[in-house]
């Protein structure tokens, strides 16, 4: 208490464990380094339980064999990638008061993944006239909870695919609000029939490749994945003695209020939330080395987000990456991972590349890194995020001594 009573200023949330699970790599590890060479996840769908998906292209996780039916695969990748970064962290057996450590995951639908299967058979006809019963769905954060032991503050969030990072920064208000002094936060979502449905219907799936930024882009893939994320009080994680990866310095949600699908045309909530999140974490745009745009390869997105850039950094951007040409887009994990990729970017000063960009649409004339990684000093990260529903998020990730600095 003591040594909370001297801290001035707010509370001061950290970064002290990783986990991921990719189609590009399941370990923290293997996914940068794959992430760095730009090696492509995503390619044709080989999974034995989804031959009612309408579509031919994904991104699996590769060597994970939870099966889909009951949403059984989304909560073994959740607990998976918490489990990896709890052990990250050292924070595997936890010894402290439980009633201070919770969970926050992001998710585009939870388990209803798992539904379809059960729901797919009745309508093809088994001659009961019923549905299966696929069991009760899962709760993924109380099944994440009772893993480690934590009996705080527990919450899925749904704000479409900025759901990672929502789930990122209600677990770091938590923190600062005092009601917790751990959160794993990140976000999962599985394949999902449903899901690509929705897409083809809006025209939105490519062909072949996820082409963020490109002149020739033309729609994205759908894909799984798992990230999660140890926040904590820096106060607390240095009593501990624990290794602190970056700082989640700042923070900031904005709602379009234009359209359910598609974005404002001005990007006028993606520029609020980037623009928000750099004040709360006391940082002038003039300052960010990195940004991981939300880069979908959709006509549209990519173009506005575009936009929102220069608007907020002005004619020359930071170095810009967009991880789903590499992944797809892995939906409501999509920028918990991401952000893992922010917090290796400033640890080890490189830049992944945007796969599959060839020619940069002049359209989208920001300072996109493609063809090899950039190495670069990167001292400051932004993380962007934007969903359906008008929803965009942003996540700003910097190294200690930075984010020192900036206060």
């Amino acid at each position: 208490m003591a040594a909370m009573a001297a801290q001035t200023g707010p509370v001061r949330v950290v970064v002290t464990g990783l986990g991921v699970l990719t189609p590009i790599g399941t370990t923290v590890a293997g996914f940068w380094d794959a992430a760095v060479r730009g090696v492509v996840g995503t390619g044709p769908l080989t999974r034995p339980d989804a031959t009612d998906f309408p579509a031919a292209l994904a991104g699996e996780v590769p060597g994970f064999d939870a099966p889909r039916a009951g949403g059984r695969r989304s909560l073994a990748l959740a607990g998976a990638a918490a489990d990896a970064a709890a052990a990250d962290a050292g924070i595997s057996r936890w010894t402290g008061d439980p009633y201070r450590a919770g969970v926050c995951l992001g998710t585009l639908l939870g388990s209803r993944a798992g539904l379809e299967p059960a729901v797919t058979g009745f309508h093809r006809g088994d001659g009961t006239g019923q549905a299966p019963d696929p069991g009760p769905a899962p709760d993924l954060t109380d099944a994440v909870a009772r893993r480690l032991g934590f009996r705080g503050p527990g919450l899925a969030v749904a704000t479409a695919c900025a759901s990672g990072n929502s789930a990122l920064a209600h677990a770091a208000d938590t923190i600062r609000a005092g009601r917790a002094d751990v959160m794993i936060a990140g976000g999962v979502d599985e394949l999902s029939s449903g899901i690509m449905m929705m897409f083809s219907s809006l025209r939105s799936l490519a062909p072949d490749f996820l082409r963020p930024f490109d002149r020739d882009r033309a729609g994205l893939i759908v894909s799984e994945g798992a990230a999660a994320l140890v926040l904590e009080s820096y106060e607390h994680a240095r009593r501990r003695g624990a290794h602190v990866h970056a700082e989640l310095a700042g923070w900031a949600s904005a709602s379009d209020a234009h359209h359910m699908t598609a974005p404002h045309p001005q990007g006028s909530g993606a520029r609020r939330s980037m623009l928000r999140a750099l004040k709360s974490a006391g940082i002038s745009p003039d300052r960010v080395d990195h940004v991981s745009a939300h880069g979908t390869g959709t006509p549209s997105n990519d173009r506005v987000e575009a936009q929102a850039l220069r608007d907020v950094f002005g004619p020359r951007t930071p170095a810009v990456t967009s991880l789903k040409g590499a992944l797809g887009h892995t939906q409501g994990a999509a920028s918990a991972i991401e952000a893992v990729a922010c917090v290796l970017a400033l640890r080890d000063g490189v830049v992944p590349p945007t796969a599959n960009l060839v020619d940069l649409d002049p359209e989208c004339d920001v300072d996109v890194v493609r063809g090899q990684a950039r190495e670069t000093p990167v001292r400051v990260a932004v993380n962007n995020a934007f969903g359906f529903g008008g929803n965009t998020a942003c996540t700003v990730f910097t190294r200690m001594s930075t984010a020192g600095s900036a206060r």
